[in-house]
């Protein structure tokens, strides 16, 4: 191994430096591909401790493959050089983050949090317990996707323990009373502790705890009741605040159950209209009376809670139905009047190119010809005009003219017939080879006439598309939900109706 390799690795520059190792910007040079290279420093390999915690965060990568966890593609273990090679995410990290802004917004907080829900309890599901839940070990990709990273002090719940009883590891900011006391069960429940002390911090921008030194800030973990976060944020809502209080209970009992527990009370924070909504539900002092409120069942006449459901969207179906034919009008106005004043320059400049073609001036008529072959389609004045050229004397001007149907050949299809006739008899071989590629692509060529009519027809089919859009969208599917055959074969559409809507 040189300076700058570790095979099949080149090494290119340093991204960050710990307490486990080196990390690496690096290439593989199978494929060219930027990854992280994460290196065991030569004089870290001699101590025991240290190298079997690398080769289990290695193992443990390696089982972990989740949309929220690091990819890691592998690594040596077995020599004395010890690396492995992961991702590289390029957006930092939610540490980056909070030293950047101060703090996040508590809606943003719910996204991160459900992502980082998620990588837990994939993992736990799996008996891997980080132990070092912090903010700089959530990477950001560029799109603002978190990957959680940094799994050297991960245990497995099955595993031998490499941290002696009475020994503590981890970041003093965000660890569990059990442990910094160094002592089992150290649980799921450890790493919810630690996400509570991320979320606070990302929504107030400072940790939990906070003292001069880490042993202070232990103690605090340890005897002192956290504060509460909406002292600090007073926009958090009432229901995030508590559920953080409730990740930073000193007992793990009183903690939330798993990861998915955690992630299923963010998710009906961040959208409560999911829960428990009922568009039909009204109460007694809508209405008069008791007696006089209106009983409609579905059975009954189902189509009257539709429309009162649905003919605000019925609305605005028409106003954008509307405003899209308000907007094709006015497109299909301005490009009429566009085209007016380009069709009136076009007559004059087609009418001077008709007389140079009928001048006696070989060099004018071929100019002429040579400009209708290379603008647009031809108008039947130029079409008549170039093929009065295929009769010249000059073969200089009938080749100019071959060439020009060559390249717009539109309606000139039924000219084919005059064009093979110079292919086989006219005296000039230039005339004759010529001819014979005009033929071909007056065979090859689409009717003009036709493409027009496709074109016609095909606007005509979209304006009747974008004026009956309304109605597919909204009445059609209303209509085939009420059809005899759909509910006889959907038993559920009957179940689920209400058996009385009050109005």
């Amino acid at each position: 191994m040189s300076s700058k390799w570790v095979w099949p690795f080149e090494l290119l520059d340093k991204l960050g430096e710990g307490g486990m190792g080196v990390v690496y910007r690096g290439r593989y040079v199978g494929n060219n591909r930027i990854v992280a290279v994460k290196l065991l420093p030569d004089e870290v390999a001699a101590n025991e401790n240290l190298v079997a915690r690398f080769d289990r965060e290695l193992e443990i990568l390696k089982q972990l493959k989740h949309p929220h966890i690091v990819n890691c593609f592998g690594g040596v273990c077995e020599s004395k050089q010890r690396f492995y090679a992961m991702e590289l995410l390029e957006g930092g990290t939610l540490a980056d983050l909070l030293h950047k802004r101060g703090r996040v917004t508590w809606d943003h907080v719910i996204e991160y949090g459900l992502q980082m829900c998620s990588a837990l309890d994939y993992a736990h599901a799996r008996g891997v317990i980080h132990r070092d839940i912090k903010p700089g070990n959530f990477l950001l990709t560029k799109s603002g996707q978190i990957k959680l990273s940094d799994f050297g002090l991960a245990t497995m719940v099955a595993a031998t323990r490499i941290t002696r009883a009475g020994k503590t590891a981890g970041t003093f900011q965000y660890m569990a009373p059990e442990q910094i006391q160094g002592r089992p069960p150290i649980s799921n429940k450890t790493d919810l502790y630690a996400l509570g002390c991320v979320l606070f911090e990302l929504l107030s921008g400072r940790t939990p705890f906070e003292a001069e030194t880490p042993a202070a800030v232990l103690h605090l973990h340890l005897k002192q009741e956290p504060p509460r976060v909406s002292t600090l944020c007073r926009d958090v809502p009432p229901e995030l605040d508590q559920l953080i209080a409730e990740l930073l209970s000193k007992n793990p009992d009183d903690r939330p159950e798993n990861a998915l527990v955690v992630s299923q009370r963010l998710d009906s924070i961040l959208r409560p209209s999911r829960a428990g909504f009922d568009p039909f539900a009204h109460t007694a002092h809508d209405y008069d009376s008791p007696s006089s409120t209106p009983v409609v069942t579905a059975d009954d006449d189902e189509e009257v809670a539709e429309k009162a459901q649905l003919a605000p969207h019925h609305r605005q179906w028409l106003c954008a139905a509307w405003s899209t034919c308000v907007v094709l009008l006015m497109l299909f106005l301005w490009q009429w009047r566009q085209a007016s004043y380009w069709k009136q320059d076009a007559q004059a400049w087609e009418t001077a190119r008709v007389a140079a073609i009928a001048s006696t001036e070989p060099g004018q008529q071929m100019a002429a010809i040579a400009e209708f072959g290379q603008h647009g389609p031809m108008s039947s004045s130029a079409e008549a005009a170039v093929v009065q050229a295929l009769q010249s004397s000059l073969p200089t001007v009938r080749q100019t003219a071959l060439k020009a149907i060559e390249r717009q050949p539109g309606n000139l299809r039924e000219h084919v017939t005059l064009v093979r006739r110079l292919q086989q008899q006219d005296e000039n071989a230039d005339v004759r080879a010529q001819a014979e590629k005009t033929a071909e692509a007056l065979r090859r060529a689409p009717s003009m006439g036709l493409g027009g009519l496709l074109g016609k027809t095909l606007l005509v089919l979209l304006t009747l598309a974008v004026a009956s859009a309304p109605w597919f969208v909204w009445e059609r599917p209303k209509a085939l939900m009420r059809s005899p055959i759909v509910r006889a074969a959907v038993p559920a559409l009957s179940s689920s109706r209400r058996p009385v809507t009050k109005l």
